[in-house]
């Protein structure tokens, strides 16, 4: 490995990198030649300030008057009256108005009529039960029986009484779907069941004959497996046959 030292070398940092290129001059900005002489003929209004240093009192002789003071709006509206020939003249303001005629009333007699008619009051029952004379009433305090001497006691409530009636209506709906519905059994007919023994007898045929074809020889576990299938589909078609010769009336599930 070798180290090579520079001594002598002209190279400057700051002229390794492109300087970037200047930016575009900005076009002037747009200035309107009519804001200008509007601004010349405009006349210096007075400035605003934010009000006096010290605020002056009123003289005493300006206070405030009966009347002077900020009113309600009056509304004014557009109506007119046209007074005719039909309307009642004004009466006068001194004219005395004359007020009807109230029909006195004795309540005097009225209350005596009906403090005649009224019938005295029955005297709630109550009960002392200690030597200072506490009082306590007796209804409620299930000292006498109450609950037992109503009218709907030992009655059944009216909830109860629609909720059976409901769940009998719905027993009798289901009690007379059952009485009246058709038998899923079905006897089936002597030409139907000859045809379904000469099917039976056909099919055993078949496989009587293909299960003659099979080797003699079984040395394999498939062909042990073949050969045992088809020995119980036999045996089972052979009790199917037995079973309808000796039953005339075979009946059928739907």
């Amino acid at each position: 490995m070798s180290i090579v030292e520079i001594i002598n070398h002209d190279e400057v940092i700051y002229k390794i990198l492109d300087k970037p290129p200047p930016e575009p001059p900005k076009t002037p900005r747009y200035e309107s030649q009519l804001e200008k002489q509007l601004k010349e003929l405009k006349i210096p209004k007075l400035r605003k300030t934010f009000g006096y240093a010290e605020t002056p009192l009123k003289p005493p002789k300006n206070f405030l008057k009966q009347g002077d003071g900020v009113g309600h709006p009056i509304k004014k509206s557009d109506h007119k009256c046209y007074v005719s020939g039909k309307l009642p003249p004004v009466p006068k303001h001194n004219a005395s108005v004359k007020k009807a005629e109230k029909h006195k009333i004795n309540f005097r007699v009225l209350n005596i009529k009906k403090a005649i008619k009224e019938k005295p009051k029955t005297p709630e029952p109550r009960l002392v039960d200690t030597r200072d004379g506490h009082v306590k009433k007796i209804k409620g305090s299930g000292e006498i029986p109450e609950y037992c001497l109503r009218k709907d006691f030992g009655q059944m409530p009216a909830y109860l009484v629609k909720r059976n009636k409901r769940i009998q209506k719905e027993l009798d709906k289901i009690k007379y779907a059952e009485e009246h519905k058709e038998s899923l059994c079905k006897l089936i007919s002597e030409q139907e069941r000859q045809e379904l023994l000469n099917d039976l007898k056909c099919n055993w045929q078949l496989l009587q004959k293909a299960f003659l074809q099979l080797p003699m020889l079984t040395d394999t576990i498939p062909k042990i497996l073949r050969k045992t299938k088809m020995e119980q589909e036999l045996r089972q078609l052979e009790k199917d046959i037995a079973l309808i010769e000796s039953n005339p009336y075979i009946y059928i599930y739907e």
